[in-house]
């Protein structure tokens, strides 16, 4: 019987060709991504950073404030970004001359919506009003043009939740600079989004979270609301990511909960805040990895950058990893 010593051989010459050739792809897949999203996330500067991830497309879209424009980028990855310039440009007629702040992304019965903040101040209050589009990219529009937060009042930081009966809602801040102690409210969308239905619900106060303090501004001393954002965590609560200052008068968040499990609350702050990198205006999204993810601006001063990272849910809090 012949000794067949070429066997091993044969078998090491095969595994060597299928590893390079597997590193071989992966080095000319790699190029082919950096070329179409050539952007890396530390190159990205910009407030109050709101990310989109698209299921069909499994592409993450990211909106940022850019006076008198919005600016998106794409994403396979949240590493690596194109930039997709700007989707929104305000119209003369556009109500809105002042601050567009605050661009937050959302699908909603097959469009697309933008819910930001503007003002023609001392003419016109702050307020959010609601832009829409057939795609993602945009170009966007405005769905009517005025704001959908109360006239005679100062709001800002709009964003979109639609509650366990479908029906959507508008949660805002009622600004500090007005109410002194910083408020956050829901008040009931129209189905088309172009109106809203009943009075403003008063979720809670600035004051009443116990690693808030107040800044001034001016002659203004007060506690600060920003960014309310609404999600159900895996075990179904109905809990509110949110921004203000803290004891060290640093930007930071915190987090809210429904004791009912619904809008109607009442809403209790958990006790300690969320971070402490002088940074905020936060929104949580599932990626596309199936894992949960946070998206905030950091640090609260120039230059501001998205920070992206992933989220764990444990004893009924979230964690920054």
């Amino acid at each position: 019987m012949k000794k067949l010593y070429f066997i091993p051989a044969l078998l090491c010459l095969l595994l060597a060709f299928c590893f390079c050739g597997g590193k071989a792809r992966d080095a000319k897949s790699a190029p082919i991504e950096m070329e179409r999203y050539p952007i890396p996330i530390e190159q990205i500067k910009g407030r109050d950073p709101f990310l989109y991830a698209d299921e069909e497309s499994k592409t993450y879209y990211l909106t940022f404030r850019n006076n008198p424009h919005f600016k998106m980028y794409s994403s396979k990855d949240l590493k690596n970004w194109k930039d997709e310039g700007n989707v929104f440009t305000a119209n003369e007629d556009f109500w809105g001359k002042q601050d567009f702040w605050a661009p937050d992304l959302y699908e909603y019965k097959g469009k697309y919506y933008i819910f930001a903040t503007f003002s023609d101040l001392p003419t016109i209050n702050r307020g959010t009003s609601i832009l829409v589009a057939d795609n993602v990219t945009g170009p966007y529009k405005p769905l009517v043009n005025h704001a959908v937060t109360p006239s005679d009042w100062m709001s800002l930081d709009g964003s979109l939740f639609i509650d366990d009966e479908d029906k959507p809602w508008i949660i805002f801040c009622k600004e500090w600079l007005q109410a002194i102690d910083g408020e956050v409210y829901a008040q009931q969308l129209s189905d088309d989004l172009k109106e809203t239905i009943g009075d403003p619900v008063l979720l809670l106060n600035a004051s009443t979270a116990p690693w808030t303090s107040t800044i001034k501004f001016e002659n203004v001393t007060g506690y600060v609301t920003d960014a309310p954002f609404l999600y159900k965590t895996d075990d179904g609560r109905l809990q509110m990511i949110w921004s203000s200052f803290d004891k060290n008068r640093k930007y930071a968040m915190g987090i809210a909960e429904s004791e009912s499990g619904t809008l109607a609350g009442p809403w209790k702050h958990l006790p300690e805040q969320l971070n402490h990198d002088d940074g905020g205006h936060a929104m949580i999204f599932r990626g596309f990895d199936g894992h949960l993810y946070i998206s905030y601006h950091t640090p609260n001063g120039y230059p501001e950058k998205p920070k992206i990272t992933r989220i764990k849910e444990t004893n009924e809090t979230i964690v920054i990893q």
